[in-house]
């Protein structure tokens, strides 16, 4: 995920930066691009880790609390937390990045594959 972050968080900020509103133009005077393409890199990894490992201990305890496959994976009720906890966390970046809606729907696609689906079958 943290790979898929990285190309799709460079290409929406070079569309960010390549058509900028009043308000962005502000933002990318305090922070010029260069510097956040690197901050993106270096604090994906870890953070995209962290992640990972904690949706592994929700998976690990809707197993335990909660056991019975559907939509394709192993827990239906951890599918439909990751399902729900991406689309409300996706939803006011989509609006906030109106111009890069495109890039935020594959990102959260990606992590509901990642994370819904794949996840359970690795945690396994």
């Amino acid at each position: 995920m943290a790979s898929v972050f990285i190309a799709l968080g460079e290409i929406m900020l070079f569309l960010l930066y390549k058509n900028r509103t009043p308000s962005m133009e502000r933002f990318f005077e305090a922070i010029p691009p260069a510097r956040l393409a690197m901050v993106i890199v270096l604090m994906s990894y870890p953070t995209w880790a962290g992640l990972g490992a904690m949706f592994a201990l929700l998976f690990l305890v809707s197993s335990n609390e909660a056991p019975g496959g559907g939509l394709g994976s192993p827990n239906l009720v951890y599918t439909v937390a990751v399902l729900v906890i991406s689309l409300m966390m996706a939803a006011p970046i989509m609006y906030l990045l109106r111009k890069v809606m495109l890039g935020v729907v594959a990102l959260t696609i990606t992590f509901i594959g990642l994370f819904g689906w794949l996840m359970p079958y690795f945690v396994r």
